[in-house]
């Protein structure tokens, strides 16, 4: 006899969920680099391309806009994962993705300002 409990299979909300929370360092980095490479490729503004702060606020306004879309659809899965279930076991390993992301890139961000 074993004495492992069996558990609920997981939803695909659930999995989800778990997609979602681990693009959030990812997703606007790469959204920034394709409005970047779509930016200097066209060049609307006409503006001199070699300059590393060309097109930096199009650039910071569609990765922030994308972080930001991204983050409320995170909350509403995460919402509707823990309504069904009742219980924070449903949306523990994704909160615990959300904070490992959130803590990787406060780090990335404070040491790229101390090389900098």
């Amino acid at each position: 006899m074993s004495n492992v409990t069996p558990t609920a299979p997981k939803s695909g909300l659930h999995t989800v969920a778990v997609v979602l929370t681990s693009l959030v360092i990812g997703l606007p980095l790469l959204v920034g680099r394709i409005v970047e490479g779509v930016l200097d490729t066209l060049n609307p503004a006409n503006v001199d391309v070699e300059q590393p702060l060309a097109y930096l606020r199009e650039i910071l306004g569609s990765a922030f806009g994308a972080l930001g879309l991204l983050l409320l659809l995170i909350v509403i899965v995460l919402v509707v994962l823990y309504r069904r279930a009742k219980s924070l076991d449903a949306i523990k390993l994704p909160l615990v993705v959300l904070a490992v992301q959130v803590v990787v890139g406060v780090v990335a961000l404070l040491l790229s300002g101390l090389s900098n």
